[in-house]
């Protein structure tokens, strides 16, 4: 995880230095074993070593990602807090699902931690309860008014080097403003 957040700060040296300027220093153990604490499940170990060199980013630049927020430990389990609070209240019951294999059939449950949030509650997810031919840990999308939900990368270093990937071959324009990460279906 070092090597991809040094190739991410090199890039963003050169090209979006008040980005670079705007993630935080890293998080610490007491953070992490709250934010485990608190959502009831052990993150896997390239998630808590990339939060322990970048916990997210603090807010005051443009959005690492493209239109979406890398969360801190505390974003991640504020965002988290929204959906469990509807969730206790049953409140996607009645909603029709099309999840992809491997995800559950679910609007939402505990086991997603929010891991970006493009400020309109989507979200990029861990997914800690994989259906079956899932992957515990695959980063799956959670989009709050899409029936859908697939798969993106079968872990969370495969989402960040595809990330890394995306910034290096493009241009800060491209980064910053398409929004376009595809993930090849061959990745995942």
């Amino acid at each position: 995880m070092k090597l991809l957040w040094d190739r991410m700060e090199n890039w963003l040296k050169v090209h979006a230095p008040d980005v670079l300027v705007d993630l935080n220093q890293g998080a610490s153990e007491l953070e992490i074993s709250g934010l485990e604490t608190a959502v009831g499940y052990e993150l896997p170990s390239d998630l808590k070593e990339s939060l322990r060199i970048h916990n997210g980013q603090s807010g005051d630049s443009q959005w690492l990602i493209a239109g979406w927020e890398l969360l801190s430990t505390a974003r991640i389990l504020e965002e988290w807090n929204v959906w469990k609070g509807l969730y206790d209240k049953e409140s996607f019951k009645e909603w029709d699902v099309k999840s992809q294999e491997g995800v559950a059939n679910v609007w939402w449950q505990p086991a997603w931690i929010p891991l970006t949030y493009n400020g309109c509650g989507d979200h990029h997810c861990l997914d800690l309860a994989p259906a079956n031919g899932g992957k515990n840990g695959q980063i799956i999308t959670m989009w709050h008014d899409s029936e859908v939900r697939e798969v993106l990368a079968k872990n969370y270093t495969q989402w960040f080097e595809h990330l890394v990937r995306t910034f290096e071959l493009n241009d800060a324009e491209y980064v910053f403003e398409s929004g376009d990460f595809e993930f090849d279906a061959a990745q995942k």
